[in-house]
C-alpha cells in the first residue's frame, strides 16, 4: 500500500513539473535577433540561410521537448533519466539531435561544432556551436536547447555567464560539419 501511494504521489509530482507545450511557436523578434547575430559571424554569411537557421534553431528544441516528454527543470529531467524513468534528454542527447537536424539542412554559410564545458566533471555540459564556414570555434554562437528545457538559449561563446566553452574536436569531426 505504501509503495502504491508513493508511486501515485511521484506520478503527480512528475505531471506537475511537465514542460509540455500545447503548440509549437517561434517568436518573430527572436528570429530577427538570432538572424542578425548569425549574419555577423562572417562577411560571407547568407542572410536567408541565417534566417532559416535561426528559425530551425528556435523551433526544433520545442519538437525535441515533446519527443523527450520533457520535465522541468532540466536537472530533474536528468535525474529521471538516470533513475530509468525517462529515456532521453541529457544535454549531450539534445546536442546530438540538434546537430543532426541542423546538419541535415546543409547550410553553406555555417559550420557546426561540438562545445563542452566542465569536461569530465559532474556538471559537464555539451552543446552545439555554430560558426561561419571555416571560422574558428571561439568565434561561434552557442546553441543550447537543454538549459531552458526546450526554449533555446543562445549567446556568443565568450558571453555565456554560466559556462566556459571549449571545442571537443573529436565530436566536432564526428557530428559536425567540419572536415567535409
Amino acid at each position: 500500500m505504501k509503495h502504491s501511494l508513493f508511486l501515485l504521489l511521484f506520478a503527480l509530482l512528475i505531471q506537475g513539473c511537465s514542460a509540455k507545450q500545447d503548440s509549437l511557436h517561434v517568436m518573430p523578434d527572436q528570429v530577427s535577433v538570432l538572424t542578425t547575430q548569425l549574419t555577423q559571424l562572417g562577411d560571407d554569411v547568407d542572410y536567408q540561410e541565417a534566417r532559416m537557421f535561426a528559425y530551425e534553431a528556435l523551433l526544433y528544441p520545442q519538437i525535441l521537448a515533446q519527443r523527450y516528454g520533457l520535465v522541468y527543470p532540466p536537472t530533474f529531467h536528468n535525474f529521471l533519466i538516470n533513475t530509468g524513468l525517462k529515456e532521453r534528454g541529457l544535454c549531450y542527447e539534445w546536442s546530438e539531435d540538434m546537430i543532426a537536424h541542423l546538419k541535415g539542412l546543409r547550410y553553406q554559410s555555417f559550420d557546426l561544432r561540438w562545445g563542452v564545458a566542465n569536461k569530465g566533471e559532474f556538471n559537464e555540459h555539451n552543446s552545439v556551436v555554430v560558426v561561419a564556414k571555416g571560422a574558428p570555434f571561439s568565434s561561434g554562437i552557442l546553441i543550447d536547447p537543454w538549459r531552458n528545457s526546450g526554449l533555446l538559449y543562445w549567446a556568443k561563446l565568450g558571453d555565456d555567464p554560466d559556462y566556459k566553452w571549449v571545442e571537443n574536436p573529436e565530436r566536432s569531426r564526428y557530428y559536425g560539419t567540419i572536415g567535409q
